[in-house]
């Protein structure tokens, strides 16, 4: 995934590739150097999840 940035660093699209970005800047006719284009997770991004029970704290 892919985020398109304007001049200010505000997210304006995120899409699932570089083409998809390019895209919608041609729609709105962004000028090239307004905005900047980067990926949204690492490449290596994994979501780890835990089944480890919660545990609950006591009220005193």
């Amino acid at each position: 995934m892919f985020g398109l940035y304007d001049h200010r660093g505000m997210l304006r699209y995120a899409g699932h590739g570089r083409a998809e970005c390019l895209a919608y800047a041609e729609l709105f006719a962004l000028q090239e150097g307004t905005f900047s284009l980067e990926p949204l997770f690492a490449s290596s991004f994994t979501l780890e999840v835990s089944t480890a029970p919660i545990e609950q704290g006591v009220a005193a």
